[in-house]
């Protein structure tokens, strides 16, 4: 019996339709807007912080008042992806001045 060839292509398919569906579901469901009404709160607390301090008169550091809480994710991988990005802009770039020129020379 001859075993039936999986579709490569019909598999990367249905795993991005996945990914599509689970980030509709997020987007629909509000949660990135939770998370952004969360910052707003914490936002608006630290604006009450500074006038309740400048109501009585204190000493006022800005840094203080600023919310610096972001985790950095980066690691090698993703800095050698940075990288390689960079060096990718820069080459269609420069491709794309080169055939600006072409075509400006041309008329």
């Amino acid at each position: 019996m001859r075993k039936k060839k999986k579709n490569v292509f019909l598999k990367l398919l249905a795993v991005l339709f996945v990914i599509f569906m689970a980030l509709f579901i997020a987007n629909m469901s509000g949660y990135y807007e939770s998370k952004i009404r969360d910052r707003v709160i914490i936002t608006e607390e630290g604006i009450a912080k500074f006038e309740e301090k400048v109501s009585n008169g204190e000493e006022i550091d800005i840094t203080s008042f600023l919310n610096t809480d972001r985790e950095d994710y980066s690691s090698n991988m993703s800095n050698l992806g940075d990288t390689i990005t960079e060096g990718f802009e820069s080459f269609v770039v420069s491709g794309l001045d080169v055939a600006k020129n072409i075509i400006n020379s041309l008329f």
